[in-house]
């Protein structure tokens, strides 16, 4: 009972001071930024990439500042981005030629109501001989090797056009001395020479006429008959 009597004076006195007995938890702002590599080139692209929450909830639509800073603290890129639907941000940085050697800073910083959030991230910039190293010496050709290259070279050329030719030319050759097909000739049909047109002699009246006829068309005498002898004149 004392303790059921406790608890109610201690309600009361929340309720007199105005004092709420239950605190809503405000979500925190979660920030994160990010390079796609450690170190970098001169020549290189710089891929910045970062998210931001509220809580798990990502928080679309808000600004977020972003610096580099060079290894001496001096500014060399600013830009304030705007987070998408997934509260996502990216950037690219193309340092300058004459960018200089050394780690670099990016800071990026967001703020919402009461909360300021602020999140770092270093990348290198280096010369070719930092990142691969002493690169070893290619042994170099000699000179005198050079020449006997393009020798071998134009003499291998030189070759396969003559073999090409030699090719060609015995292709041709070799169409040439191959006959054409004779197309048959097709069989003349001989032609019956017509006998030459014969007379005869009548042998009755000394007459002469066609030796087609049998009689003769002016004594009609019959020239078939044994005993006449029949004159025949071509």
């Amino acid at each position: 009972m004392k303790t059921t009597n406790f608890l109610f004076l201690l309600l009361l006195y929340c309720i007199f001071l105005n004092m709420p007995f239950v605190h809503s938890a405000v979500p925190l702002l979660n920030l994160t930024v990010t390079t796609d590599k450690l170190s970098y080139l001169r020549e290189e692209s710089i891929e910045i990439t970062g998210t931001l929450s509220l809580g798990v909830n990502p928080l679309v639509g808000w600004p977020v500042a972003v610096f580099i800073n060079s290894p001496n603290g001096t500014p060399v890129f600013f830009m304030t981005l705007e987070t998408n639907q997934d509260g996502a941000f990216a950037t690219t940085f193309n340092p300058p030629i004459e960018t200089g050697l050394g780690t670099y800073t990016v800071l990026s910083s967001v703020q919402w109501a009461d909360q300021y959030v602020v999140r770092e991230v270093t990348f290198e910039i280096r010369s070719s001989q930092q990142i691969g190293g002493v690169l070893p010496q290619v042994p170099q050709k000699s000179a005198p090797l050079i020449p006997i290259h393009l020798t071998l070279a134009a003499t291998f050329v030189a070759f396969s056009l003559i073999i090409f030719a030699l090719i060609f030319y015995g292709l041709v050759t070799y169409q040439k001395g191959v006959k054409m097909p004779i197309a048959p000739v097709t069989p003349i049909t001989p032609v019956r020479k017509v006998d030459m047109v014969r007379y005869k002699t009548c042998a009755k009246c000394g007459r002469t006429f066609l030796g087609l006829h049998t009689f003769c068309p002016y004594c009609f005498t019959y020239h078939g008959k044994n005993g006449y002898v029949e004159k025949i004149t071509v």
